[in-house]
């Protein structure tokens, strides 16, 4: 998974965890709804992307 995500993705995945965790140590339900509102915002990417592509006649079919 790490070589498809590249340098910037793997890096960009440390500062978010970190930065949850940071605020997880100051109060872990704030950081609960962080993420759930980060891992919302990713379902919708992920439907936007598997949308777009299934338009353009390159998606892979229904993979959930």
């Amino acid at each position: 998974m790490l070589d498809k995500i590249g340098t910037a993705g793997v890096l960009g995945l440390v500062l978010l965890l970190g930065g949850i965790g940071v605020v997880a140590i100051e109060n872990p339900l704030i950081a609960a709804g962080i993420c759930f509102v980060i891992a919302g915002l990713l379902l919708v990417a992920y439907g936007f992307v598997t949308t777009i592509l299934g338009t353009l006649g390159m998606g892979m079919g229904d993979v959930t």
